[in-house]
């Protein structure tokens, strides 16, 4: 992929992409079906490779590679091999056939998941200036 096919994550890119698919319905979070959202923010099922660069103690950065369940316009669902703890700002770069974005976030939550992996809930960090 070429770098100028990257874009910044911003609320904007975020709802325009959204907005492309919005023929899917919102997935509701406490089923997993299909439906009415049970937060402010819908989410839409949204497969794909996530990148996430994690700091450690000693202020190096570790690179990962996670798969994404779910995007909504404050967040994204994935499931990651190693967990990650409450509270950690990463950088994070989302990769849909569309298009590429690269951002922040935070980790909201992560519990465990499926055969050895983690489910991960990071909310965005948008830089409003």
């Amino acid at each position: 992929m070429d770098t100028t096919e990257i874009c910044r994550l911003t609320r904007d890119a975020l709802e325009a992409l959204l907005a492309e698919r919005s023929a899917s319905k919102p997935q509701d979070r406490r089923s997993g079906k299909r439906g009415a959202p049970r937060r402010g923010t819908p989410r839409w099922p949204f497969p794909g490779t996530v990148e996430l660069w994690i700091p450690d103690a000693a202020g190096r950065q570790w690179h990962s590679l996670a798969t994404s369940i779910n995007l909504s316009e404050s967040g994204l669902g994935l499931r990651c091999d190693e967990p990650l703890e409450a509270g950690t700002e990463l950088e994070v770069a989302i990769h849909e056939p569309e298009v590429s974005f690269h951002g922040r976030a935070v980790v909201r939550h992560c519990s465990p998941g499926p055969e050895d992996t983690y489910v991960v809930g990071l909310q965005f960090l948008f830089d409003d200036a």
